[in-house]
């Protein structure tokens, strides 16, 4: 089946179809404007690819930060550091040239 598109464009990417993800939001736009006041506009949140962002009325858009939160992985993986290098603390990683 032939295709429409230029050499190297599979008609996947996020120009031609859009976000693959869309929910909305309750959070307010935290663009802040020119005169210095925050938007506050309803927003959108919107993903493809494994990347996120919020989209509000008036264009703005805004990333999304990853949460690890209670990622289990990570957890385990800190412990068994701590464990490893005799450490108590997380914040004694940083300190171990001393």
């Amino acid at each position: 089946m032939a295709s429409n598109y230029p050499p190297g464009v599979t008609g996947n990417e996020y120009a031609i179809v859009g976000p693959d993800y869309e929910k909305d939001s309750d959070e307010l736009c935290p663009a802040i404007l020119w005169y210095g006041s925050e938007c506050q506009a309803p927003t959108m949140e919107q993903g493809y690819d494994g990347y996120r962002w919020l989209v509000c009325d008036n264009e703005h858009v805004t990333d999304i930060e990853d949460d690890p939160g209670d990622d289990p992985d990570r957890k385990y993986d800190e412990e068994r550091d701590r464990r490893m290098l005799g450490i108590d603390r997380p914040d004694e990683l940083d300190n171990t040239s001393e």
